[in-house]
């Protein structure tokens, strides 16, 4: 809703026109062993907003470290809003032959979204891999981040 000429402004429409950035860091490392996508520990966001549809952007560091090589298997981060995942992933592999172990690369990805409903949400990074052929060594590292920050309608 706009703020009107001539209209009285009150403190709580002001408090919500400012951007609120919260962020999260990985504080351990998350073996990634199936397809299905595992929480990174540390890196979820609780917030709560004061009016409905409130807009957040996310900008994710994904850190990938291979233990175990497999050829063609790739690692992948996903965005969850409570606990719904959102589309698209940060994808990243190792190599085409499997031979190389112990590689490292970060995979970012950025997210853009509304929160229909004011009140707390989670948004939360999350890793899997695309297939668990060979079972591959993949950690999801403590270097994994990500920054979320909300826009809310006055």
């Amino acid at each position: 809703m706009p703020i009107l000429a001539g209209q009285i402004v009150k403190a709580g429409q002001l408090s919500r026109m400012q951007p609120r950035p919260y962020y999260a860091q990985a504080g351990v490392p998350t073996t990634i062993t199936t397809t299905t996508f595992t929480a990174v520990e540390g890196c979820s966001i609780t917030l709560t907003t004061t009016a409905p549809g409130a807009t957040y952007t996310v900008q994710a560091n994904f850190s990938f470290d291979v233990t175990a090589a497999v050829a063609g298997v790739y690692t992948k981060g996903a965005l969850f809003v409570d606990g719904v995942q959102q589309s698209g992933e940060a994808r990243w592999a190792e190599g085409t032959s499997g031979s190389d172990t112990g590689d490292y690369d970060m995979a970012g990805k950025g997210w853009r979204g509304t929160l229909a409903t004011a009140g707390t949400h989670t948004l939360d990074l999350r890793c899997g891999l695309s297939s668990i052929t060979g079972a591959p060594g993949i950690a999801c590292t403590g270097y994994t981040d990500f920054t979320v920050t909300i826009y809310e309608v006055v």
